[in-house]
């Protein structure tokens, strides 16, 4: 549950991306990404390893991870190319290190057969959508969206304190 006007802007900011990895899908002529559907495929692609250390994938242990955080610094989608599969163990480490740098510290001497993976799925995919473009625009978002929650949520407080 959201605690503050951070969190709610994050919350509206992750949704717009996601909204954006469908559209982002749609200009590229793929089918929008459905982690239930679409992350076997996935996995496949990474031969049901982790990207980052290379681990045998283990039920009940696989995360989705963008490889571009979904966060307003990185402004990841959730779109082919972004989406990977993790252990556990990598995806609650991992945070907001940049996929390269984490991967060296993860993958140690299998680092550049895992980087070349790495790469070639997001070339497979064509992931290369322009953050720049985005900037502005999820900027103005995450203010605006923290704003109106705080100005109902004060309204709310007034009006059930005038019941009180």
């Amino acid at each position: 549950m959201a605690r503050a006007r951070s969190d709610i802007a994050n919350t509206a900011l992750r949704i717009f991306l996601q909204e954006m990895g469908s559209a982002y899908d749609e200009e590229r002529g793929l089918q929008v990404y459905d982690g239930k559907k679409h992350f076997p495929e996935v996995r496949k692609f990474f031969g049901e390893r982790c990207c980052y250390c290379g681990d045998a994938l283990k039920s009940g242990r696989i995360a989705q991870d963008h490889l571009i955080a979904m966060n307003k610094t990185d402004l990841g989608l959730h779109a082919w190319g972004n989406v990977v599969p993790s252990c556990q163990d990598c995806n609650s480490i991992k945070q907001g290190t940049h996929w390269k740098d984490f991967l060296i510290q993860r993958a140690a001497g299998a680092a550049k057969e895992r980087h070349k993976r790495v790469t070639d799925f997001i070339k497979h995919y064509g992931y290369a959508p322009k953050p720049s473009d985005l900037h502005e625009v999820a900027a103005a978002l995450y203010d605006e969206v923290g704003a109106i929650a705080m100005t109902l949520i004060d309204t709310k407080i007034k009006h059930v304190r005038a019941k009180l």
